[in-house]
């Protein structure tokens, strides 16, 4: 069979330890290898129909790649020849946007009407790569302001893994450089792993005898996700729901979508109505303003924001002249995140 990795991060972080371990996985998955990273936006993407342990560039890359967003495969082939085009992972533009996509599993939907295709076409043999062009095409249905709208592309990107995953097995990775979306649709094939601080501790690879310390190769406000198709490493891995679109961004898990209504943010209660207050203040907020209206002290709002700032959801002002922790820092949200509150929490 395939296998993924991903790895979603809130800085630009290398790939040496974990993607080590992950090419190892090439002696079985023989037929090709291929990884996509994201540099000024723009994805960049190495494969070789050539399996990835034998592979020098491989070997070179394991210490070069450094990004916010990776997605990597190693290929056994079920459908297609060993060939660069039958490779993994996929990419087309879309808005001016580079999307990248990985696949593992069997889908066979190339020769099946249901599944017409209009603007992108394969330029492989596999149902992996058509089942990318059918996903993009209805990305192309809409507008392109709509592509900024994380809740709305999450809702087209669940409804057709579904489609097309009641033909076969279909566990993916999706990204645009900003997000990345995973999915899984047969039970104990994928999981994910939460790097987040405080960093202790040493992390042993499954694959390899090879060990690192976390606090001395993390800093401090670093956070990151990876995702493979079998843990990578002794952490707490955690397996996927069958069925649900978990969507990744700044090396958080921010939205999980089990159906086009049922969408969820694992976000605790108290972060939701700090949330809440902030996006429904049409200016920025003091963090002392924030507090009142929570009725919490003032000094666990601030730890509450200070995670929320950590992952993303809440930007500080830029002429305070004060620190995130005092009572006159002033708060917004960001601007990415907004329909995310809006739909999800706020649910306008």
């Amino acid at each position: 069979m395939c296998e993924l990795f991903g790895l979603c991060s809130n800085r630009e972080v290398g790939v040496s330890f974990s993607w080590r371990g992950f090419i190892q996985r090439g002696r079985v998955n023989y037929h090709g290898w291929g990884i996509a990273f994201y540099r000024d936006n723009a994805a960049m993407i190495v494969k070789e129909p050539q399996p990835a342990p034998e592979s020098p560039m491989a070997h070179f890359l394991r210490n070069i790649v450094r990004s916010r967003i990776v997605v990597s495969h190693v290929r056994l082939a079920s459908r297609g020849v060993p060939s660069y085009a039958n490779t993994h992972p996929f990419m087309r533009e879309l808005y001016g946007r580079d999307w990248v996509f990985a696949h593992n599993g069997d889908v066979n939907i190339r020769d099946n009407r249901e599944f017409r295709l209009k603007y992108y076409f394969p330029l492989g043999e596999t149902d992996s790569e058509y089942a990318f062009c059918y996903i993009m095409d209805r990305l192309r249905g809409l507008r392109r302001e709509v592509l900024d709208d994380v809740v709305e592309v999450s809702k087209v990107v669940w409804r057709m893994a579904k489609r097309i995953g009641d033909y076969g097995k279909f566990n993916f990775l999706l990204s645009d450089g900003g997000w990345l979306y995973a999915y899984m649709n047969r039970s104990g094939t994928l999981y994910y792993v939460l790097r987040h601080p405080p960093h202790q501790g040493y992390v042993n690879l499954v694959d390899e005898d090879f060990e690192v310390n976390l606090e001395e190769m993390k800093s401090g406000d670093e956070m990151a996700t990876l995702i493979a198709t079998k843990p990578l490493t002794n952490e707490k891995w955690i397996p996927f729901d069958v069925g649900k679109l978990l969507v990744f961004k700044n090396g958080d898990l921010i939205l999980r979508v089990s159906s086009e209504r049922r969408l969820d943010v694992p976000l605790s209660s108290v972060e939701k109505e700090v949330l809440r207050v902030v996006r429904s203040s049409p200016h920025s907020m003091k963090l002392a303003d924030i507090a009142d209206r929570v009725g919490m002290d003032v000094g666990e709002v601030a730890k509450v924001v200070r995670q929320l700032l950590c992952k993303n959801y809440l930007r500080q002002h830029s002429r305070d002249r004060v620190g995130p922790n005092h009572p006159e820092a002033r708060f917004y949200t960001s601007k990415n995140i907004r329909p995310l509150i809006d739909k999800v929490l706020l649910k306008r």
